[in-house]
């Protein structure tokens, strides 16, 4: 095996580690303590969240993989690879039709078959962010497809917010990063 490849695989084994981690009770209450928003906040936005993924689940579990909702502040964020125009216009419906949602953002790109790649860079990415003390990296829900980051989540401020898109930038097959981080300050 050489250099790359085990640093690469080292690179996913943390990240899959931080995951785990996370879907555990004492990832739940780090998040929380991390996180800017009241409690309160988080449950109203995780409430919104599943009533989207929900909906979508229920007209076609398939297609509801290809689009990923998260919601901050009672913003709904719609980020996916997905082609079915129907899908996407019912996934922006069905956001908008929540109770409580502000606006809703859509972030969509064509359907292509670089999943592997993209998954490499996934975990490049969330690794180099959880290794920089910096960053609230718990706060940075990141997408990527067809190369391209997608930044989601709450940051302490609009540094941070470049923090972890220079981050992203120089992972290695990155060919674009949009950001909707929201700084709290």
């Amino acid at each position: 095996m050489n250099r790359t490849t085990r640093l690469t695989l080292c690179l996913m084994i943390i990240c899959f580690a931080m995951i785990s981690i996370a879907w555990t009770p004492w990832g739940t209450i780090y998040e929380s303590a991390r996180d800017e928003r009241s409690i309160a906040q988080q449950a109203d936005d995780k409430r919104i969240s599943l009533d989207v993924k929900g909906k979508m689940a229920n007209l076609d579990s398939e297609k509801a993989l290809q689009v990923h909702a998260y919601c901050f502040m009672n913003i709904v964020y719609l980020v996916g690879a997905i082609d079915d125009v129907k899908f996407r216009d019912f996934a922006v419906k069905t956001a908008r039709g929540i109770k409580g949602v502000k606006k809703v953002i859509k972030h969509f790109v064509k359907e292509s078959d670089t999943t592997a790649a993209d998954l490499e860079i996934a975990s490049k990415v969330r690794a180099l962010l959880i290794a920089d003390g910096d960053l609230s990296a718990t706060q940075i829900e990141t997408e990527v497809m067809n190369g391209e980051v997608v930044m989601v989540g709450m940051v302490r401020s609009k540094a941070d917010a470049m923090l972890a898109i220079k981050v992203a930038r120089e992972v290695g097959g990155v060919r674009k990063v949009t950001s909707y981080m929201v700084p709290t300050k």
